[in-house]
């Protein structure tokens, strides 16, 4: 009896275990079905609805075709009937180590800031056939994002022909120290051109700048004589002028020195001329007064000038007869007798019989 009893038991037990084992699948299977149901919405959520930053733009096809262009903000959409456009463009931007790097990216998000393009390096030939290599810049920004996608198959690669294009033109006009001296009107130029051209494809150029302008290593090697020739021609030049110059203030100079030596030399002629003139009328006033008071004290000793006059001639001869070593003749047109007899009582006055030598004679 107690071994029947025994077997229900059990039989409940494993019953009851059962229904629990059941009740628990149960809800592991709901939490899971709960689960792909929210990821599931998320993953809608997360199709139907775009949040876009501030200078930002998503381009929005529904089913290929263009249907708008979601502005910043919380923007919906239809999930799997509405879809973002992708864009490939070249962003270009400075490295840590200073140079310019481009990098291109394929983005559904469209960066409507003002940005840098970079131009390749191209070869342009200008006026005089000088090989150049051109490096330029250009800020813009997308103004029109429909524009930008749909008007050009390939944005990028259009602006850098049409670059090229304008750039050799430009440089075709102009020879190269023109264009040296004419960056700011390349630039203007460029600018203008490249304004009216990408409007057509959402681009607002800002402005253009010219990073580099290099002639090829021959042809700066040449540049670099041919100015080291000009150099040394311009500096010949200005020497030459120099001594030109110095020569011509030389001979200025010397002529006015020589006209300022005449005319100081026919003024001091004339000081001289005035002054001899001056002295020979003192003298010749100053002898009229001296022969004057001669004429009156000979005058007044009842003698004639004539006689005074030769009386004075005979005294300065024989004073000068004095200091005469040698023989000579004289020749008196005067009267001898008066002469004898001066010469016979010369004895008298200075010979032995003088009273001036018996004076001092020694008594015996």
């Amino acid at each position: 009896g107690s071994g029947g009893g025994v077997a229900p038991s059990l039989a409940g037990a494993a019953a009851a275990a059962g229904m629990a084992d059941d009740g628990g699948d149960g809800g592991v299977l709901a939490l899971v079905i709960v689960l792909v149901i929210l990821v599931i919405g998320l993953w809608i959520l997360s199709k139907s609805m775009f949040i876009v930053h501030q200078a930002e733009g998503i381009v929005i096809e529904r089913f290929g075709r263009f249907q708008r262009v979601l502005s910043s903000g919380l923007n919906f959409v239809i999930p799997f009937v509405d879809s973002p456009r992708t864009f490939t463009w070249r962003k270009t931007y400075v490295d840590v180590n200073g140079q310019v790097v481009d990098k291109t990216t394929t983005d559904s998000r469209i960066d409507l800031r003002e940005s840098v393009f970079n131009f390749l390096r191209q070869e342009v030939y200008t006026k005089d056939t000088i090989l150049l290599d051109v490096n330029s810049l250009m800020y813009y920004s997308i103004g029109d994002i429909k524009q930008a996608i749909y008007q050009v198959e390939d944005l990028q690669n259009a602006i850098s022909n049409v670059a090229q294009t304008q750039l050799k033109a430009v440089f075709g006009s102009m020879t190269f120290s023109e264009a040296l001296a004419s960056q700011q009107t390349i630039n203007a130029h460029m600018k203008h051109n490249f304004s009216k051209t990408f409007a057509n494809w959402g681009i607002i150029v800002e402005r253009i700048e010219l990073l580099d302008m290099k002639p090829k290593s021959q042809v700066a090697d040449a540049m670099e004589k041919q100015m080291i020739a000009e150099r040394n021609r311009r500096g010949e030049f200005i020497r030459a002028e120099g001594n030109k110059a110095a020569m011509r203030l030389t001979s200025e100079g010397t002529k006015m020195v020589k006209f300022n030596m005449g005319v100081a030399e026919q003024e001091a002629t004339r000081k001289r001329s005035e002054g001899d003139a001056g002295a020979r009328v003192e003298l010749a006033r100053a002898e009229s007064e001296a022969l004057e008071t001669i004429a009156e004290a000979v005058a007044a000793d009842g003698a004639s000038q004539t006689e005074y006059m030769l009386a004075q001639r005979y005294m300065e001869v024989f004073r000068t007869m004095v200091h005469t070593v040698e023989n000579k003749e004289i020749f008196l047109p005067y009267d001898v007798s008066a002469l004898t007899g001066m010469i016979r009582e010369l004895p008298g006055v200075y010979g032995r019989k003088a009273p001036r030598l018996a004076a001092i004679a020694p008594t015996a």
